[in-house]
């Protein structure tokens, strides 16, 4: 019946929160919230992947399970040596990067992964680069690690601009105004015409 795919991890489902009773459901969600960072929304152990569906959604702004799964998979799958060995603190990092951007819709939460797993892949490059002493080698390595971190701020940008809706807002913060000058208070629009 059912095929078992070699790059599939298993999962097993979250646990169950304790109930707060004195707290508001909300009250109770912001705590959990706040204990990502401690406890961790996804964990990988022994082959088991654990997703603690609840705050892992919330923090990657999905309303859907199974979205939330193949992301934590992904970065399972980034997190892996090449002996398929899950380094979990790199794990955690590339989990609370994600978490820390707090994707608010699925655009963002595919931007903030690609920017994780390319800020990992360019700190191992700059690792290669710095212990490298064939100039060879030297120069491929600076090269890819530059690309790395080009393609980041272009992510970082991008991510932004989609943020923002594409508004750029300009804050005055001082203005100097000297004897004989004119200073406008308030909104100021350019007008059409010349009357």
């Amino acid at each position: 019946m059912g095929k078992t795919l070699s790059n599939v991890t298993p999962l097993k489902p979250a646990e169950t929160m304790p109930a707060e009773s004195a707290k508001a459901p909300s009250e109770v969600l912001e705590a959990e919230l706040r204990q990502i960072g401690k406890r961790g929304a996804v964990r990988y152990d022994q082959g088991v992947l654990t997703v603690e569906h609840p705050t892992w959604m919330k923090s990657i702004g999905t309303d859907y399970v199974r979205l939330s799964e193949v992301v934590a998979e992904q970065l399972v799958i980034l997190a892996a040596s090449s002996q398929n060995k899950v380094d979990q603190s790199e794990l955690t990092l590339l989990t609370e990067i994600v978490m820390g951007m707090a994707p608010k819709d699925h655009v963002e939460m595919m931007l903030a992964v690609q920017m994780a797993s390319v800020h990992l892949m360019s700190m191992q490059m700059a690792t290669k680069l710095r212990r490298e002493t064939v100039l060879q080698k030297h120069e491929i390595y600076a090269r890819q690690t530059n690309q790395l971190m080009r393609t980041f701020a272009a992510q970082a940008e991008a991510f932004k601009r989609y943020r923002t809706g594409g508004r750029q807002v300009v804050k005055v913060k001082h203005v100097h105004v000297h004897e004989g000058g004119q200073a406008i208070v308030g909104n100021v629009t350019k007008g059409g015409g010349g009357e």
